[in-house]
């Protein structure tokens, strides 16, 4: 009973939901803010690029990557939304759907891996890559993700896919509010185990559980934030609240520029999840224009390639080359550059792999 009153809410309110193509516009951009995170957030930038506007003695850029660090949360959050979903309309084939999903994912990521660590690795003697044996496979599995750090993400997100199922199920069986409240504290937990408390365990497999443990518990918050949106319709009480504002644009726009000023103020990336909340319902307020609609879907099934293989480019293998033309937006569009021509490649060769397994 309580399930077909959910979907029936649904089917009613349809028009006001985060819909696909919401959903992925908000994954790009969480992307291209992730480049953004990892390009231009120091206050050390002698030598790596030229700042051509400063707020005050720190520049622009460096608050727009303070900001930018909402892109893990939306990115959490719009895989919840869209998990929770996908839970409601059949929980008897979630979990078959979850584990082809996993298939589909460790292929591409695993093509990655043989493009980059292991290939370029060897082509440009790259020490540490591809390394042992025993780090090959370790990564292989993303039970280690030594090889890329923005990879810790991967390993966090196969474990959601593997256990969301209990955490939705919680959801539909105890009280909202505690639960909310439970898993804000356990956010405040587990970011304290991640921040600041150092890793000092003399087994190294307690300093792993540790590490996933903080991780899991701090994007947990993040994960279940969409299945709470999803449920109780956040985004109708967004869009109840802002109807009588006409121009949404403009909304979007200032919103989005008080929430990079109270960033600014506030520096500590405790408070993404709550900026990447707010930023995203402003977002999907908005009617987009074809235009920008295009360019938003253009990166669609280039996301995931971008986040798995953009720290190659500018950190590990590429960091001079990146970094060569100095300025903010020319080293950014270089980046945003090579990853797609990386991308196409590895959708190529993805492709062809799932013809040959039959996926």
């Amino acid at each position: 009973m309580v399930k077909k009153k959910f979907l029936s809410i649904q089917i009613k309110n349809e028009n006001f939901m985060i819909s696909i193509q919401q959903s992925n516009h908000l994954k790009s951009i969480a992307i291209l803010m992730m480049l953004c995170l990892h390009l231009f957030n120091t206050l050390d930038y002698e030598g790596l690029f030229e700042p051509l506007i400063y707020l005050g003695e720190k520049p622009l850029i460096y608050y727009i990557s303070l900001f930018s660090d909402a892109c893990v949360p939306i990115f959490a959050f719009v895989s919840g939304y869209g998990s929770y979903f996908k839970f409601q309309q059949n929980q008897f084939a979630y979990w078959t759907d979850n584990l082809k999903r996993l298939k589909k994912l460790y292929l591409n990521y695993w093509v990655i891996i043989f493009l980059f660590p292991v290939a370029l690795g060897l082509l440009l003697h790259k020490e540490d890559y591809p390394g042992s044996i025993f780090t090959l496979i370790e990564n292989l599995l993303a039970v280690n993700t030594s090889y890329n750090g923005a990879w810790w993400f991967f390993t966090i997100y196969v474990l959601f896919v593997l256990t969301s199922s209990f955490w939705f199920k919680l959801l539909d069986k105890i009280n909202s509010y505690c639960y909310l409240l439970a898993l804000l504290c356990l956010y405040l937990i587990s970011f304290y185990l991640r921040v600041y408390k150092p890793l000092n365990y003399s087994i190294p497999i307690f300093n792993w559980f540790h590490t996933q443990a903080a991780l899991y518990g701090c994007t947990l918050f993040q994960f279940m934030l969409g299945a709470f949106a999803l449920r109780f319709n956040w985004n109708i009480i967004w869009a109840n609240f802002f109807k009588s504002i006409k121009n949404k644009v403009v909304l979007f726009a200032l919103g989005t520029i008080l929430l990079l000023f109270a960033h600014g103020l506030v520096t500590n990336f405790i408070i993404a999840p709550f900026t990447a909340l707010v930023f995203l319902f402003l977002f999907t307020q908005v009617r987009l224009n074809q235009f920008f609609c295009k360019i938003l879907d253009f990166f669609t099934p280039h996301a995931t390639n971008i986040w798995l293989v953009h720290m190659f480019f500018y950190m590990i293998f590429f960091k001079s080359f990146i970094y060569s033309t100095h300025y903010v937006l020319l080293i950014f569009l270089l980046l945003v550059f090579c990853c797609i021509g990386s991308s196409i490649v590895v959708n190529k060769i993805n492709n062809v792999v799932l013809q040959l397994v039959k996926i």
